[in-house]
């Protein structure tokens, strides 16, 4: 294992509604620079609280940032109730250093379905917001300066949550409502799909150079950076939207123009192995499965849910992948039609490529994570 590897593992923390709540290690570190950075506010008298000493200082900005990340979490969970009156299960929530995410079992099949469950997120934020908001004048007017103060900022973090997810950059909430509005506009899924993702590698610019002048002009070093990953953030996942959204378009347009490379994982691997040190670095709902090029198999996300996660450390992948047949797997000549048809009917949202010596190329799947 590569050194700090383990940061990208992930830990269950909760199920909700059936849903695992997962958090990757990395996570622990925002939150306690997210303590780190809130706390001095609360030592310094303003006209919103009086000066508190270090230790109140401490308890109030790790109770501030709790109901942050709190928020964070509902606001993905709201995708997931979502997508749930949809029809559509949700395989995990995950919180990560950028925010979180819903991992879907399969694409919203309709404009309205992808609309709805796009807009789910900003909407709970906005409701935290005005809840927030409540209390905050409530306890304000009891005399209780501090306590509002943390109310404060809860409700003004999930204002400026939802305002910017519903910027029109894919794959931001803004770009899914977007897309869904050019999807029934124009009929055509690709097109909707190119323009918001284009959007989304706008707005990533635009970060990156907000950024870049807030750190090195303004010196506000901390939010500068920040704001300069998070816009290196989007532009790859705008990007990777792009690429493989790329199936949705035929045009004479084959499968070996838009596939991924072949990432795979061995029949023996361990399904924890999977799950702590794969998984979190890649963008994926499925996996191949394969030894020396050969394609045995696909895993995917769906499958894991059947096995209980005491079971990991001892269920590999082969007892639980899709075994290869017809269906899962294509030749790169494929025209991406057909294979947009397969992967719509083989369960697993995705297809292995093969080339004509049965070696595995490439590999395809559908975007179905909700940000």
């Amino acid at each position: 294992m590569k050194a700090f590897d383990f940061l990208k593992r992930q830990i269950e923390i909760a199920r909700v509604y059936g849903i695992p709540v997962r958090v990757d290690y990395r996570w622990f570190f925002v939150f306690a620079a997210s303590v780190w950075l809130i706390a001095p506010a609360f030592m310094s008298a303003t006209r919103f609280y009086a000066q508190t000493g270090t230790g109140a200082a401490i308890v109030l900005s790790f109770v501030t940032s709790a109901m942050l990340f709190l928020s964070i979490f509902g606001h993905e969970l709201a995708h997931a109730l979502a997508a749930r009156y949809e029809g559509i299960d949700t395989l995990e929530i995950v919180l990560h250093p950028f925010g979180g995410l819903a991992r879907l079992g399969h694409a919203p099949e309709t404009a309205g379905a992808e609309f709805r469950i796009a807009i789910a997120g900003p909407a709970a934020s906005f409701l935290f917001s005005i809840i927030a908001a409540g209390v905050w004048f409530v306890v304000r007017a009891g005399g209780f300066r501090t306590t509002a103060a943390v109310f404060f900022i809860l409700g003004l973090w999930n204002l400026l949550v939802a305002f910017f997810n519903l910027l029109p950059g894919y794959p931001l909430d803004g770009g899914r409502v977007l897309r869904a509005g050019l999807w029934q506009a124009t009929g055509n899924l690709a097109e909707a799909t190119r323009v918001s993702s284009l959007g989304g590698q706008l707005l990533a610019w635009s970060l990156m150079v907000t950024g870049g002048y807030a750190a090195f002009y303004l010196q506000l070093w901390a939010v500068g950076l920040w704001t300069i990953v998070v816009g290196f953030f989007l532009r790859d996942a705008a990007a990777s939207v792009m690429r493989e959204s790329g199936f949705l378009s035929s045009g004479g347009r084959t499968v070996a123009d838009v596939m991924r490379p072949p990432l795979s994982i061995e029949p023996e691997t361990l399904v924890s192995t999977f799950v702590d040190s794969i998984l979190p670095a890649q963008r994926r709902t499925a996996i191949p499965v394969a030894r020396g090029g050969s394609l045995h198999g696909i895993l995917t996300l769906e499958d894991l849910r059947r096995v209980p996660r005491e079971a990991w450390h001892k269920t590999l992948a082969r007892d639980v992948m899709r075994p290869v047949a017809e269906g899962l797997f294509v030749p790169p000549s494929t025209q991406l039609a057909v294979a947009e048809e397969l992967m719509r009917r083989n369960g697993a949202g995705a297809l292995g490529v093969v080339d004509g010596g049965g070696r595995l190329v490439g590999f395809l799947q559908s975007t179905l994570t909700k940000k």
